[in-house]
């Protein structure tokens, strides 16, 4: 392209956003030159629709607003016909060049229709999930703290009784309180994992942020959580990590992420396996690894296993099920300290679940110190 030409070029689309923005006869009055200056570097009509063309659509990808599309197409069809003015175009010409014009313009008005459409069928969804949620969010909480006092009554009661502090019970009725003693405490911990989570992803919980020497945290988590592991008869075991490795996270939170997965991993983990807990540098970043021996991900549960209440086959598990909120709990806290969370599994051969969490620079390293 001529130089020339390319100034041109750049002065059309320049002017027509101008007029296409603010109106006026300033504009129209450069329009008019423009098209002068076409006819000395001998453009026809149809070079100079295309170049009309080329600049409506790099104007309007700028500044097209959908509710604004009918006086803007009104306002480039004006803008064209004032370039063409200086060519003294033959009948023919004319012609040609309104019915391009035309064509542009009936196309343009029906893609801007078909994007006003889509756009407001969007909008109007993405509405409607917010209200929703909204809904959901609220009667989640107010049912969650309705429940939570008399459910920790009713489970306090049955401990007491249960313990024999109430007197001496039948059999057949210790094994009732049995039962009922445990769903209580199932639905006790059921109602505090739905307002820890809530609470989580509302932003609610404030993170105490200090720089955390990761293996410190992983043998205390270790040592927390063995007891439980072994009544399900599993070891836990500590294979290595980077020593003074830091990641800045809020020591209880990181604490109930990997209790989450040491006791998710205990209790998909046949008796006498062992699971294994491993850190890693990787680039900037901490990876923690915590790995079973268990039965693997089933194939139709991979897809939903972080979502809320999503739980695997509970037949596999028996008793020793959760509240399908533990990896839901685990991934809000991870983001929330500016990290991830994955899974590798393969059928029969166990499941690893890996978070990675930012490496404390040396700033921090010796802010901690001092």
């Amino acid at each position: 392209m001529k130089p020339a030409i390319r100034e041109l070029t750049e002065e059309y689309a320049s002017a027509l956003r101008e007029y296409l923005e603010r109106d006026g006869e300033a504009a129209l009055l450069r329009a008019y030159q423009v098209g002068r200056g076409a006819l000395r570097e001998g453009l026809g009509v149809l070079e100079v629709a295309a170049l009309h063309q080329e600049a409506l659509v790099s104007a309007l990808l700028a500044m097209l607003a959908p509710e604004e599309s009918a006086e803007t197409a009104s306002r480039a069809s004006a803008f064209f016909g004032e370039t063409l003015a200086p060519f003294e175009m033959t009948q023919r010409g004319f012609q040609e060049a309104n019915a391009i014009l035309r064509d542009v313009n009936k196309e343009l008005e029906e893609r801007v229709r078909t994007v006003l459409r889509a756009y407001r069928a969007t909008k109007d969804e993405l509405d409607e999930q917010k209200r929703l949620e909204q809904l959901k969010n609220e009667f989640v909480s107010m049912v969650s703290h309705e429940l939570r006092t008399p459910l920790t009554s009713i489970h306090g009661a049955l401990g007491l009784i249960n313990t024999g502090a109430m007197g001496v019970v039948s059999a057949e009725a210790r094994q009732l309180l049995d039962v009922a003693f445990r769903n209580s405490q199932r639905l006790v911990r059921l109602v505090d994992d739905i307002l820890d989570l809530q609470k989580i992803e509302s932003g609610a919980v404030p993170f105490q942020l200090r720089p955390l020497e990761i293996g410190v945290v992983l043998e205390q988590a270790i040592e927390a959580n063995q007891a439980y592991a072994k009544r399900l008869g599993v070891a836990l075991a500590l294979q290595g990590f980077p020593r003074d490795a830091r990641v800045q996270a809020d020591a209880d939170r990181l604490m109930q992420v990997m209790s989450n997965l040491l006791s998710n991993a205990a209790k998909f983990s046949p008796r006498g396996e062992t699971v294994t807990v491993a850190a890693a540098r990787r680039g900037k970043t901490i990876q923690v690894a915590v790995t079973d021996r268990g039965p693997g991900v089933p194939e139709e549960f991979r897809d939903r296993i972080f979502q809320k209440f999503a739980q695997a086959d509970s037949s596999r598990v028996g008793e020793k099920g959760g509240t399908g909120l533990g990896l839901s709990i685990t991934k809000a806290i991870v983001e929330r300290l500016g990290g991830s969370i994955v899974y590798d599994c393969e059928p029969g051969s166990g499941t690893t679940f890996s978070f990675e969490l930012p490496e404390c620079d040396e700033d921090e390293r010796q802010g901690a110190a001092s």
